[in-house]
């Protein structure tokens, strides 16, 4: 996984999408790697892939605030706004503090 962020931190986005599925499929309980394979899906303007993914992680972990709010984003790049609202909503309610 760390491979996987470190392609992230360079902007190689599929580099770390293949990364992070390889830790997927080793784990497939690691709602991290679900996230951040999430996030480098929607780096490269992968919206339903990314929120695939998003979903899959707060389905393994639900108290993750970083989720709601990245697939707040995703859905908003969707135009799918109530949904969006949604989880921006739940990401306060789990830390008010976050943003």
């Amino acid at each position: 996984m760390v491979n996987g962020v470190a392609y992230m931190k360079q902007d190689k986005f599929k580099l770390a999408i293949k990364d992070f599925t390889q830790v997927i499929r080793l784990d497939p309980k690691n709602a991290k790697a679900y996230f951040l394979r999430g996030i480098s899906y929607r780096k490269l303007g992968q919206y339903q892939r990314a929120i695939d993914d998003y979903d899959q992680a707060i389905n393994l972990d639900a108290n993750l605030t970083e989720i709601y709010y990245s697939r707040g984003i995703a859905y908003t790049h969707l135009g799918q706004y109530q949904q969006a609202l949604k989880d921006l909503n739940q990401t306060v309610r789990l830390n008010p503090n976050v943003y």
